[in-house]
């Protein structure tokens, strides 16, 4: 990648792949550069076209709603990434356009929903305290979907992972496969003895654990019934494992009192240690390859478009988007 300076001979590197931020271009199909942009306002051009101050100022005003709590030290390390990030944006927006690809109408509003179902109801407001317009906040969003789906073309598609693969992986991996020990068990634990024998009336009236547990449990599995789900054995305390020990399937503790308060717990199943087969982990290892590898072919792909391209620093705006110059080679 050829690597200039405005004001001074001086490099750039732009280093390994960083995630995809959004562009500023009100078009969702290309992004058109800004018109008419001085050179004193050009931070950076990439293959001959100009990123404005303004288009760093939008980003690093979006990212700082969700950097507000570090230090400086960190910041200028966000800003140096955003930075990085925003010239591997407009490359990609760039090879995008170079193949003809664009987003269909379905796609930008499916985009829009999808951003608007994660963010608070005030997020706007938050937009424009921050002094982030909404159609800023929009461009941002279609870049990353069309990041995406360039990805997508270029990328994911041509990866493919063949069932011979996946099964000489589980062969070769055998010991990451054992399931250990586990039990699972409905648990209920209350602070006051009051509610512990209002719990155990219940249950000697045969009411169902799970719906006592609902009711008088302050656990983090209240709201399913005191289920723990499997639970490895090794992950539960001695006293635990004591109390249900002895149990049979469906059969309820003696009280265990400690720290956190009265405990009772209900016996649901054992869990024998095990090998998984191939046939319950297929999915996961495929996943696995399937993922490991478009990330090493992204690597490949993302370098190869970085060192095609030429991308001109001002050496006297960088300083401005908080980033420096000094230390840097050149790719």
């Amino acid at each position: 990648m050829r690597i200039h300076s405005w004001a001074a001979a001086g490099v750039l590197l732009l280093g390994s792949f960083l995630s995809i931020l959004a562009g500023c271009t009100s078009q969702p199909m290309v992004d058109l550069p800004p018109a008419g942009v001085p050179p004193e306002k050009t931070v950076v051009t990439v293959n001959g076209e100009p990123l404005s101050l303004e288009e760093f100022d939008n980003e690093f005003r979006l990212m700082s709603i969700h950097y507000s709590a570090v230090t400086e030290g960190d910041m200028r390390t966000i800003k140096r990434r955003l930075f990085e990030q925003v010239i591997n944006r407009r490359l990609l927006v760039q090879e995008a356009r170079k193949i003809g690809l664009k987003m269909t109408q379905e796609e930008v509003d499916e985009t829009f929903r999808d951003a608007l179902k994660d963010v608070p109801e005030d997020f706007l407001t938050i937009l424009k305290v921050q002094g982030v317009g909404e159609q800023a906040w929009k461009r941002k969003l279609l870049q990353e979907r069309l990041a995406r789906k360039l990805v997508d073309l270029e990328v994911n598609n041509r990866v493919k992972v063949t069932p011979e693969e996946v099964e000489d992986y589980y062969w070769s991996h055998l010991n990451d496969y054992w399931k250990s020990e586990g039990v699972r068990v409905r648990h209920l634990v209350v602070k006051k003895k009051t509610d512990l024998q209002k719990a155990l009336d219940g249950l000697k009236k045969g009411e169902d654990f799970s719906r006592i547990a609902s009711t008088f449990s302050l656990g983090p599995e209240k709201s399913s019934g005191g289920d723990w789900g499997f639970m490895a054995l090794d992950r539960i305390s001695s006293d635990y494992r004591k109390a249900f020990s002895s149990l049979k399937p469906g059969e309820v503790s003696k009280p265990v009192r400690d720290e956190f308060g009265y405990h009772l717990f209900q016996l649901v199943e054992w869990r024998a240690r095990r090998m998984q087969s191939f046939a319950e982990v297929r999915s996961e290892i495929s996943d696995s390859l399937l993922k490991e590898e478009q990330d090493l072919r992204f690597d490949q792909w993302m370098s190869d478009l970085k060192k095609k391209a030429t991308i001109r620093v001002n050496q006297e705006m960088a300083p401005v988007v908080g980033v420096t110059l000094e230390g840097l080679r050149e790719e």
